[in-house]
């Protein structure tokens, strides 16, 4: 009989235990999904014969002076979209590091749902370091919330140019091309006396990468295949594309990178799933760092 009950009595306290966990989404829960996303959803995408995979170093630390990568910087996509800001752990990765990284560069989608409040937090936020923006579906292809970001501090004309490290950086707005390089874009590429051109953008830039990107939103009829892309740009630089419409799902890998002759794609973005990792650059060299 006590055998009996005790039996009873342990399986309704883990009858209640797993009830409350799975109500409350306590941190096993999620940490248990994550592990199977990353296990099993997670898979490496088919990749053209054409490319070469390679892999970005991985840094267990942030190395001071580093600038940052970060793509789709509001993680999974949820139903209070209104409230949300960025991802938890792209803001605790920008608070805990705000004083070894020079700059932050953002490859779209910032905000769910832009705001001009959620747009001014950001720039108090990131008062210590520089900011660069090459904007996302969510954050100007509406007409609110591209007027929201005409107005915010973060307001540019693109394409623009920066320099990290002494690196050209292009800058770009993929959206409002629909996915396309722009003719002032593809100009401005092949203009610099430099070996090394960083473009950071939100899309992908031709139709053999599409199975990274978290949508379809936008996207061109005539985006262009493998080889008229890479017509466009010179042969004797070496091109490095920053690309943030991925990692979204935990379908997608967190973090790609491919390169094909004289072209280096990494595509990234935030879904707060396990091993979600930014993109930092420091002396000309590019590192992986999980979150």
């Amino acid at each position: 009989m006590l055998k009996h009950f005790s039996t009873f009595v342990a399986m309704f306290c883990i009858f209640i235990l797993g009830a409350t966990f799975g109500y409350y989404k306590y941190p096993p829960v999620s940490f248990l999904i994550n592990v199977k996303h990353s296990l099993i959803d997670a898979r490496v995408p088919l990749i053209d014969e054409r490319f070469q995979l390679c892999e970005l170093p991985v840094v267990s630390h942030v190395l001071k002076g580093s600038h940052a990568f970060i793509g789709h910087a509001y993680g999974a996509p949820r139903k209070d979209n209104e409230t949300d800001f960025l991802a938890s752990n792209v803001l605790n990765f920008i608070e805990l590091n705000k004083q070894k990284l020079k700059s932050v560069s953002f490859t779209g989608d910032l905000f769910a749902v832009p705001s001009q409040k959620k747009w001014k937090r950001l720039s108090e936020l990131t008062e210590s370091h520089k900011i660069f923006i090459a904007p996302g579906n969510h954050d100007v292809a509406r007409p609110d919330s591209l007027d929201v970001f005409r107005l915010s501090p973060f307001a540019a004309s693109y394409p623009f140019v920066s320099k990290l490290d002494g690196v050209p950086v292009v800058y770009e707005d993929s959206v409002s091309s629909n996915w396309l390089i722009s003719s002032e874009t593809q100009q401005l590429v092949n203009s610099f006396a430099s070996q090394n051109v960083i473009v950071a953008r939100h899309n992908i830039p031709f139709s053999e990468l599409l199975h990274l990107a978290n949508s379809s939103a936008g996207m061109s009829a005539q985006l262009p295949d493998l080889n008229e892309f890479v017509k466009r740009f010179r042969a004797d630089v070496r091109y490095t594309w920053l690309i943030g419409d991925s990692g979204a799902f935990p379908r997608l890998p967190r973090l790609s990178c491919i390169q094909l002759s004289n072209h280096t794609f990494i595509a990234n973005g935030i879904g707060e799933v396990l091993g979600d990792s930014v993109v930092l650059f420091k002396d000309g060299k590019f590192y992986k760092y999980e979150l």
